[in-house]
């Protein structure tokens, strides 16, 4: 158990009582399926009104992004979590802590972005403009700050606010990009302008919901005693964010480095869409972080355990469903240009299925205050991911990043099945393999359902003349 945070003692910190698993579960998953559908639309429409090569610049653009916003937050989204969940405090003991060391990463992530492309020029981001530069340094700080009030609402379980605010900043992405498109033309850039005119509408409604964490923002002599506890745990988890980053995001600028803006546009579709199966992963981490650290001295294994093996059942039913729809549906939604994006997802599949268990597995391990596993089995992923790619790509183009992503998915995976099941002292069947009970479960379900949706209609009688 993590000890530079505050021990959980039965309680947690005063307020309403928490919501239940089951409650969280579906609130998250409301707001993840209609962010779902926008990112969907989103993706149709950047494939239809730009084509693949500003896709691909876009792709470059959100996972430079995305990059710098895990730099830049350095850990500190778990360790507000975690400060949350775990202390009865007023959130001035320990919220400017958190605050200065975000302004300190947000800080060192523009700048090093900034030196990164006008001083250093790597052949990795090529084809990307000096004003697709500049939206990214500006976006940067949005997306950090989003993500501390995104994490915020998650400490404090307020998970139906959390997505509505998700939902909205996809949507008034969405909006600004088909805004823009006549304003500014059919460019990569237009989407970007989108992206970062969501981030700003959904942090100034958010703000709103916080504010009792940001007035005493300021006060940082009196959260002084919390500030080398806030750097140490976000350090340790920050370096698993950083490895995980490249171990399954590398591939897209391996792949502009070895190829070009197109090819990395079908890549990241495949990439995509195969990335679906996260969602049922990422909704169940997401309730099952807080709930593990507020439960982890009150017989959480069990549960664990038990979630685990319905992501198994479902996320595999899920693969094949994507694997055997693709050949048809990709070309059908996004046009033929995008038929090689198909191969991708076979390829990846295998490892985006082993990936969403690992998804899981790293919520209950940091409640745990166990996070020193999550570099680890990041940076096995990673060492396979720059391993594979350097190999397979300028051999097998997009279909070899593929397959070198699905490679190092497994491998990371791998390693933090053996952390759980020693953690937990589990049996490799109770953390895999759904029990008789359960698959009878989904089976009566799937009856009520087909008998909801699908009645079958009784034979028709025969009328007398």
């Amino acid at each position: 158990m993590d000890r530079t945070l505050p021990k959980t003692e039965g309680s947690r910190h005063k307020g309403p009582s928490p919501p239940s698993f089951v409650s969280s579960v579906l609130t998250i998953a409301g707001g993840q399926a209609g962010c779902a559908v926008i990112a969907a639309l989103a993706e149709l429409s950047f494939a239809r009104l730009l084509g693949p090569a500003p896709q691909g610049l876009i792709s470059l653009c959100l996972m430079s992004i995305g990059f710098g916003t895990l730099v830049g937050s350095l850990g500190s989204e778990a360790t507000a979590i975690l400060w949350i969940s775990r202390s009865k405090e007023n959130p001035s003991g320990w919220f400017p802590a958190v605050m200065l060391w975000v302004f300190t990463g947000c800080l060192l992530s523009v700048s090093a972005w900034a030196v990164l492309y006008w001083k250093l020029h790597p052949a990795f981001l090529k084809g990307l403009t000096p004003s697709l530069a500049l939206l990214v340094v500006a976006t940067i700080p949005a997306s950090i700050l989003f993500s501390i009030i995104m994490a915020l609402f998650t400490g404090e379980e307020r998970f139906r606010l959390r997505s509505l605010m998700a939902l909205a900043n996809r949507a008034a992405a969405l909006l600004a990009f088909l805004i823009a498109i006549p304003l500014l033309g059919r460019h990569a850039e237009t989407a970007v302008v989108g992206s970062f005119m969501g981030l700003l509408f959904a942090i100034l409604v958010s703000l709103t919901f916080v504010q009792h964490f940001f007035r005493g923002a300021w006060k940082i002599w009196e959260a002084r005693s919390n500030l080398i506890p806030t750097m140490v745990f976000g350090l340790r988890g920050q370096a698993g964010n950083l490895a995980a980053f490249f171990s399954y995001r590398l591939d897209v600028f391996v792949v502009n480095y070895f190829l070009d803006a197109s090819q990395v546009g079908l890549y990241a579709l495949g990439v995509l869409v195969s990335e679906s199966l996260w969602q049922l992963a990422g909704i169940v981490s997401t309730a099952l972080f807080p709930r593990t650290a507020r439960t982890v001295d009150s017989g959480a294994e069990e549960f664990t355990c038990m979630i685990l093996r319905q992501v198994v059942l479902i996320t595999v039913a899920a693969a094949l469903v994507i694997a055997v729809a693709s050949p048809f549906v990709i070309p059908l939604l996004f046009g033929a240009r995008f038929s090689p994006s198909v191969a991708v997802i076979w390829w990846i599949l295998p490892g985006t299925v082993a990936f969403a268990l690992a998804k899981v597995i790293s919520a209950d391990l940091a409640g745990r205050g166990l996070n020193v596993h999550l570099p680890i089995s990041a940076l096995i992923g990673f060492a396979f991911t720059l391993l594979f790619d350097l190999v397979l790509i300028p051999r097998m183009g997009i279909q070899g990043a593929a397959l070198a992503s699905s490679v190092a998915y497994l491998a990371a995976t791998i390693y933090l099945f053996v952390v759980i099941q020693r953690e937990l002292k589990a049996s490799w069947r109770s953390l895999l393999l759904p029990s008789f009970g359960e698959l009878v479960a989904y089976l009566r379900l799937w009856l009520l359902l087909r008998a909801r949706f699908w009645p079958q209609r009784a034979p028709a009688e025969t009328r007398t003349p």
